[in-house]
């Protein structure tokens, strides 16, 4: 089997409400979501998805970039070559685009897509078995007043969920916790995320403040550069920090832990290092060190979404904390695939059926795409 061709897909995607984040204000107000779809062909008919959900101002590249990149390097340079031959895959695409790793994430997920459905295995097969067929997951509350989160959370909680994120940010941390908390009780787990919103001393005095309501862990407090601030903050407050945003290569899983300045993995299908192959590599490694994941996402489509559940299901004694999945229906009104994520009740479900598990929807793609462009 050969690739013979692949499609780069952008699609925009109109949001059901506003995701506001601390330092970056309101996301989706006015504007959709931008993402990327690809489509790897083979020459015995056999297609593969993949899917980059680019989100900046968190995400170093944005769908512009990906589509150039896919089109001018990652693409053309994979024609020819085996998708059961993954590492020859991963080094032409390192060689011909150094970082990048969302990139070429979107290009691995297809080509675990295509194994599956060559093979006649779901891809959670593929990375080990499993029978985890649907898991907790954690739901995402953006930054509002700390009624507003706290009524959110009660609606959450009595739809099923056990976990929730909170985004926080300075003058919206300590009292927006402090509501959830009440109005949802101690059953309920709570992680709260700053996007880089606090100098070094901030996150330390905020973090210290918040552990009597019993957070579980704190993601990306600061800058996404200042990998020494990180440390500090890890080494100053008892509740585990998770990185996100500092977390983009595969180099910088190791640099972080050398200056232990990571207490959580935050792992996604497209970041550090990018695609499945990436994500297992990491998930070994934390088996191995005894270090603490999970995994969690942006505001994703059902192409992301539904590999993230197949790695879930394979990796469920790995992950240690419960995984994040948000996509529609809560954020968006439309999916592209066929059948969207049965989220249900503060569970997803693994989706049936070879590799992903999932297919495109072709008149959303007419729908929401500008255009095609085949390589």
């Amino acid at each position: 089997m050969k690739i013979d061709h692949v499609e780069i897909i952008p699609v925009n995607i109109p949001t059901k409400k506003v995701l506001t984040l601390s330092r970056y204000g309101r996301l989706g107000e006015g504007k959709p979501f931008e993402f990327v779809i690809v489509r790897v062909h083979t020459d015995e008919g056999i297609v593969g998805l993949g899917e980059c959900p680019p989100l900046p101002p968190l995400s170093p590249e944005s769908q512009p970039v990906i589509v150039a990149m896919l089109k001018h390097w990652i693409a053309p340079n994979i024609l020819g070559l085996d998708p059961f031959d993954t590492g020859e895959i991963w080094e032409k695409m390192d060689f011909y685009a150094p970082t990048y790793p969302m990139s070429k994430a979107a290009i691995d997920m297809a080509i675990w897509d295509i194994k599956g459905k060559s093979l006649k295995k779901p891809l959670y097969k593929l990375l080990g078995g499993s029978l985890l067929k649907k898991f907790p997951i954690v739901a995402l509350i953006g930054i509002k007043k700390p009624e507003e989160m706290a009524s959110e959370a009660e609606k959450l909680v009595s739809e099923g969920f056990t976990g929730l994120r909170l985004k926080i940010g300075p003058k919206r941390d300590v009292e927006c916790v402090k509501a959830v908390r009440e109005a949802v009780g101690e059953e309920v787990s709570i992680r709260v995320d700053g996007n880089q919103g606090y100098s070094t001393e901030q996150a330390v005095n905020v973090i210290n403040k918040l552990e009597k309501y019993e957070i579980e862990l704190v993601e990306q407090p600061t800058v996404w550069w200042d990998f020494k601030a990180l440390s500090k903050v890890t080494a100053s407050v008892n509740t585990p920090i998770m990185p996100h945003e500092s977390m983009y290569l595969m180099s910088d899983v190791k640099t972080l832990i050398d200056m232990n300045a990571v207490g959580v993995l935050g792992l996604k299908t497209y970041r550090p290092g990018g695609g499945v192959t990436n994500t297992i590599r990491i998930l070994e490694m934390a088996r191995i060190m005894d270090i603490p994941c999970l995994m969690h996402d942006d505001v994703e489509l059902g192409i992301s979404l539904s590999t993230a559940t197949h790695i879930i299901a394979a990796y469920g004694k790995v992950l240690t904390y419960k995984s994040e999945l948000s996509g529609y229906p809560e954020w968006f009104e439309e999916d592209v695939i066929t059948k969207p994520l049965n989220i249900k009740e503060g569970y997803a479900e693994v989706p049936e059926g070879n590799g992903i598990g999932v297919e495109l929807d072709e008149l959303k793609i007419k729908k929401y795409s500008p255009g095609i462009v085949k390589v």
